[in-house]
């Protein structure tokens, strides 16, 4: 066959001897694909190319241009060629080449007007970026895009977005929109699903830190007749710290203390974040020394998601404030750099700001002038990340 080729007696060999002269050339793998990609047209063999080269490493720039040559393709109408890769992608378990190939679908979609697939591209990518915790803030931007074009989703695709924004909108304290747009998906969404149970108490939770605490409890009512494992838990919680916020530590403190044992593991970095607080305001320092005693029963294991992120980093910053009252400072420092990387792994940067200026306003408080002139100087590097 390479004779002939190199003879001019075949012009356009067909793909599986292509792959199987790349297969021999590694070095030349990605560049022979290119070629034969750029002269191929039938939208079947395309196909059949993505298929091969999505479990190679060299895929990063040949993936989008086998899909522009699928979109292109002037064997099928234009909708009907983006519905056929789109429901190609859905197929694929690696997230990072789904997102390759929505951000295809976008592009092309809305360089042609077809705003249905724009809209869906737009909004299976998003689900996808919205799990990586360092760009929730970038998520919920992108998600915002989207909300305008709505009317181009299916109705359960329009559940599940204002549902997943809701969410995300309560990762990066956005407590107003989070309210609103749960409450736009739960009067959309008719059936008692898991996800509209986890938006229930994203919104309950947005009203708790905005102190209504008339709806959280109304709220909370719903939210128990749910038939879910993390329902009745969180429900608990939820009411006890209603109460602590209310200032009733009389009835706050005992239900807290009782959860703290009974609860599991989940749950209770929560708790004793809530506990420490109370603990130090009301000056209990005794105490704050028996709940960090026992950090080891209470601290998570599984440190993934946002909101396990900022309540370790709560629990570091206020371990740090208790040692700073103590005096122990080189302590009190290394809890706040703890509570700074935990702020950082979801990109809380007010929060990791806020556990720098802790430090310095302790040095300069202190007057201890040289481990302010160290931490300066690292709080010159931690704002150029």
């Amino acid at each position: 066959m390479l004779y002939r080729i190199d003879r001019g007696e075949t012009k356009h060999p067909g793909f599986r001897t292509v792959k199987a002269i790349a297969t021999v050339f590694p070095t030349h793998y990605k560049e022979i694909m290119e070629y034969y990609i750029q002269d191929e047209e039938r939208i079947d063999v395309l196909f059949e190319i993505l298929s091969e080269i999505v479990n190679i490493e060299e895929r990063s720039s040949l993936v989008p241009m086998v899909a522009l040559k699928i979109l292109q393709s002037p064997q099928g109408e234009t909708e009907d060629n983006l519905q056929r890769l789109y429901d190609f992608t859905g197929k694929i378990s690696d997230s990072a080449l789904k997102v390759i190939l929505y951000k295809a679908i976008v592009k092309y979609s809305r360089e042609h007007g077809v705003m249905q697939y724009l809209a869906k591209g737009l909004l299976q990518k998003h689900l996808i970026e919205r799990l990586d915790l360092m760009r929730l803030e970038q998520s919920y931007q992108d998600g915002q895009e989207i909300l305008h074009y709505t009317n181009f989703l299916s109705f359960e695709e329009q559940i599940t977005l204002y549902m997943r924004m809701g969410l995300l909108a309560f990762a990066v304290k956005k407590y107003d929109d989070c309210i609103q747009l749960c409450q736009t998906g739960i009067v959309m969404e008719n059936k008692d699903t898991e996800l509209k149970a986890r938006v229930y108490l994203a919104m309950i939770n947005s009203y708790l830190i905005l102190k209504n605490y008339e709806e959280v409890e109304r709220n909370l009512d719903i939210f128990e007749k749910f038939n879910y494992e993390f329902v009745s838990e969180s429900a608990k919680i939820t009411r006890a710290i209603t109460k602590a916020r209310k200032k009733e530590y009389e009835v706050a403190l005992p239900l807290l203390q009782k959860y703290l044992e009974e609860l599991s593991r989940s749950y209770k970095i929560h708790i004793a974040d809530e506990l420490f607080e109370i603990y130090f305001e009301m000056g209990d320092l005794n105490a704050c020394e028996k709940l960090i005693e026992r950090e080891k029963d209470f601290l998570p294991v599984d440190t993934n998601g946002p909101q396990i992120c900022k309540a370790i980093g709560k629990y570091y910053l206020q371990k740090g404030e208790y040692q700073f009252t103590l005096g122990f400072i080189d302590e009190g420092i290394q809890s706040i750099l703890k509570s700074m990387d935990s702020y950082g792994r979801v990109n809380a940067f007010k929060e990791r700001e806020e556990c720098m200026n802790k430090i310095v306003n302790y040095c300069i408080k202190s007057r201890n002038t040289i481990k302010l002139k160290h931490l300066l100087l690292m709080k010159e590097v931690y704002s150029r990340k």
